[in-house]
Order: C-alpha cells, then sequence, then structure tokens
C-alpha cells in the first residue's frame, strides 16, 4: 500500500496523484503473510550455532530484501534524509525508519492495539522536515527556470529538459565566512545509485545562478569521522600544490537543516541505535555495522563532457594523457 500526499486544492478529499510512482510516495505499507523475520537474540539463541544459517535459509531472508527494495526505490526517487514504513506480519506490526546508515525498526506489536493508527493520526500533521523531506532542495520560480533552461538545453541530451524537471539546490561551503548557501537549478540527475545504504552519490549538471554558468554538481553522504578528510578539503589541497588539470572547485561543505539552524548539519541516525541499555547488540543478532554519515554536496564549475564525444583520436589520446598527469 502506497500512501500519497493530499492535494492542498482539493479539500479535505484525497485526490490520487497524476502519476503513481514512487517519487509521489509519503509513506509505504507492507503486508506479509509470513512470520516476522526480525526475530530477537532471545529466540535466536534457541538455534545455538545454526543461527546464523537459518536466518539465512529463513523466507524472513528474502522479506528484508523486498523492504530494502521498496525503502530503496523511495530514496532514489525522492530528495530524502529519512523515511519511514510500516510492515505488517500475520496481525503483528512494526515501524520502520531508514536512511543512509541502515534501518531502525520498533519491537512487534498487535494491531488491534491501536499503536498503528496512533501513529498514522501523527504522521499525517508532521511536517516536510520530520516525515523526512530534504528541504534545501526546492521547486523553482519561473524566472529562474527560463534563464537556467536556455544554458541547460546547451549540454548534450538536455535538449528536452522542461521547466517541471528543474529543482533549486542549496550548496554551502565550509570556508565562507558568512555561512550563505550558493543556488544551483538542476534536472534529474545524471548518475544515479541505486543503494540505500552508504554514500547514495549522485551527479547533476546544474545551473549556477549566481555565475550564470553550468557547473558539475555531486550530491553524497560522507563519513562521519573526524580522521576522515572532506572531497573539498582534498580538491583544495591539490590546487594549492598546483597540480595540473584538476577541476576548478567552487563551493563544497556539509548541507545545513535550513528550516531549524539550531539542528545543525542534515546527518544519519541509525548508528545511534547499534547499543541499547540491554547490553551489546542485545537487539540486533550478530554484528551490525551501521556507519554515521553527513550529508554534503561538491560543486565543480569546470564540467566535462562525455568520453565518446571525442572528435578525432588525437583528442581522445590528449583527454588520457591529462587525466593520468593529473591522477
Amino acid at each position: 500500500m502506497l500512501v500519497f500526499p493530499r492535494d492542498p486544492n482539493q479539500g479535505s478529499e484525497s485526490q490520487p496523484p497524476a502519476e503513481h510512482d514512487w517519487g509521489n510516495v509519503e509513506l509505504w505499507i507492507k503486508t506479509k503473510r509470513t512470520k516476522d523475520p526480525f526475530l530477537t537474540v532471545r529466540k535466536l539463541q534457541r538455534y545455538h550455532d545454526d543461527a546464523h544459517y537459518y536466518y539465512r535459509r529463513a523466507k524472513g531472508y528474502k522479506t528484508c530484501n523486498l523492504l530494502i527494495a521498496y525503502a530503496s526505490a523511495l530514496h532514489r526517487s525522492q530528495f530524502r534524509i529519512f523515511s519511514f514504513s510500516v510492515v505488517l506480519f500475520e496481525d503483528n506490526v512494526r515501524l520502520l525508519r531508514w536512511d543512509r546508515s541502515g534501518v531502525i525498526y520498533t519491537e512487534a506489536f498487535k494491531l488491534a492495539d491501536g499503536h498503528l493508527s496512533e501513529f498514522l493520526w501523527r504522521f499525517n500533521y508532521l511536517s516536510a522536515v520530520d516525515r523526512g523531506y530534504d528541504t534545501t532542495v526546492s521547486l523553482v520560480d519561473n524566472d529562474e527556470a527560463e534563464v537556467a533552461l536556455l544554458k541547460l538545453r546547451t549540454y548534450p541530451t538536455f535538449e528536452n529538459v522542461r521547466r517541471e524537471h528543474l529543482h533549486r539546490v542549496l550548496v554551502w561551503d565550509d570556508l565562507s565566512p558568512d555561512d550563505r548557501p550558493r543556488r544551483y537549478i538542476a534536472p534529474r540527475a545524471k548518475w544515479v545509485t541505486d543503494a540505500l545504504i552508504g554514500r547514495a552519490t549522485f551527479g547533476y549538471i546544474a545551473f549556477d545562478v549566481e555565475r550564470g554558468d553550468l557547473v558539475y554538481l555531486k550530491d553524497f553522504w560522507r563519513f562521519d569521522h573526524p580522521e576522515r578528510q572532506k572531497e573539498g578539503d582534498v580538491y583544495r589541497e591539490l590546487h594549492e600544490a598546483e597540480v595540473p588539470n584538476i577541476a576548478k572547485m567552487g563551493p563544497a561543505g556539509d548541507v545545513r537543516h535550513v528550516q531549524d539552524s539550531s539542528t545543525g548539519f542534515q546527518k544519519t541516525r541509525t548508528q545511534d541505535y547499534r547499543r541499547s541499555p540491554g547490553g551489546r547488540h542485545a537487539w540486533c543478532y550478530g554484528r551490525p555495522s551501521a556507519v554515521p554519515y553527513v550529508h554534503y554536496r561538491l560543486v565543480l564549475e569546470t564540467i566535462g563532457m562525455p568520453l565518446s564525444y571525442f572528435k578525432s583520436t588525437r583528442q581522445l589520446c590528449e583527454v588520457i594523457r591529462d587525466a593520468v598527469i593529473g591522477k
């Protein structure tokens, strides 16, 4: 079951969306007649040394793959920080929260308990931020759209880009003294990841509103560790060392929460629940690996053309030579 947003101009009755695709889904609910695959450690201990084998061979393993596929489709089709879903196994219900670090799930409760009704009621009144949307991405004004389209349509394969394909994306620079984001307008991503967990890299050919030029905008989730260097800092060091054939860099930085600056940066939360008061990994079988990530954007003001667009063998060889020198 897919839950779609209500059209605010249609009164209190819900209207079916124009396109029933994952880009319009607010929440998805899955019902399965199989048993609950989210087994507790206490139940798994009954199987002793065969627990790992049993878990992978059970029907629930395929069910988990299906749930991951649904969550991946939603996060691939929308600008999301996290999302919620509901899964029902016979008369048991669990609530799930997905982000780029993994999934958090509640204890199972009975459908007749009323907790699901309360969740759906509360979900209905949540803001876009609390539902997991990335509000640093928004719709484009008509005036900005017209200017951006003129430039974007000059890029190969973008000749048919339309206004409804465009979004405004905010990018911060970690070294900017005023912490003011730059605005970019981009159609659908040129590079799309199918993975739900991990860096989740998306690449866009975007229009720089301030400069009036096309740029390459890289959107991904970086590993949140003080000893792990940010990609923007790597580019800065390369330019300071005067390494040749390196793309010119624009702003690069962690993505903020625009509606509530007190919450800081957009980060994953699943890793915070790897351990529970009951002991080390008492809620989850095995050794869960939930890596912390921070949402990050990087702009390159030098954009390339597809390698297949070379005009001669000489040009192809020169491009490869330049890349090797830069590497």
